[in-house]
């Protein structure tokens, strides 16, 4: 059987509840997938294009793996601003360092 104590150190239980950030998601995301219960994040909030938590309008950042306000997004990208142009600029790196060593 595998333990998994949600990360929360020696006072977690399993018979508390773990719930999404998301307010009014009453979602228990005690069976959730691992990931789900690390973040806080239900399914449906981690992929929806607007979600108030906090009363703000935000979204999930996949890269992140947290909330941010929905200006930091381009368009209906699930990744910041950010850490997108971050991903960008590795894979033109990588690109150009790939055409270097074809050219020798």
């Amino acid at each position: 059987m595998e333990r998994d104590d949600g990360g929360g150190g020696p006072s977690s239980s399993p018979s508390s509840m773990v719930c999404c950030q998301a307010d009014n998601c009453t979602a228990d995301l005690s069976e959730a997938k691992k990931y789900h219960r690390r973040h806080k994040v239900c399914e449906f909030h981690a992929k929806a294009p607007i979600v108030i938590v906090a009363s703000l309008h935000q979204r999930f950042c996949q890269q992140c793996s947290k909330f941010h306000e929905l200006l930091e997004f381009d368009d209906m990208k699930r990744s910041c601003r950010r850490r997108l142009a971050g991903h960008n600029e590795r894979r033109r790196r990588s690109s150009s360092e790939a055409q270097f060593d074809g050219s020798s």
